[in-house]
């Protein structure tokens, strides 16, 4: 059997067996480890302060309900039915009529070619 871990040889085995030993009780030590060294001790305590907290809220919220001893229908507490008013039927639009062509439009260029060149615009002193 081969172990993870190798000793070097001039180490005794009696010297080996006390690091195996010590590991053990250390790695015994590190699990049963009480919660308040993690510091989980406190954070449990706030969690079971607000538990309590929560709990008194629900006990004044159930002394405020009304008396169980009357029973309701479920029809009193559905709210009064609205007439029924017929749905307008949805019209269809008409299409939209193309542009009217005028003989001043400047054509469309074809796609892929470039914007025509424009002169810049100086503005001569009034």
């Amino acid at each position: 059997m081969t172990t993870p871990f190798s000793f070097p040889d001039w180490m005794p085995w009696w010297a080996q067996l006390l690091l195996l030993i010590l590991a053990i009780l250390l790695g015994g030590a590190f699990a049963l480890m009480p919660f308040s060294v993690f510091g989980l001790k406190s954070r449990l305590d706030t969690i079971e302060a607000r538990l309590d907290e929560i709990q008194g809220e629900i006990r004044s919220l159930s002394l405020r309900l009304p008396e169980p001893g009357r029973r309701g229908s479920y029809e009193d507490e559905l709210p009064a039915p609205t007439p029924a008013t017929p749905r307008a039927t949805p019209t269809a639009r008409p299409p939209i009529p193309p542009a009217a062509w005028t003989p001043d439009a400047t054509p469309r260029r074809p796609i892929g070619t470039p914007p025509p060149r424009m002169e810049p615009r100086i503005d001569r002193g009034r």
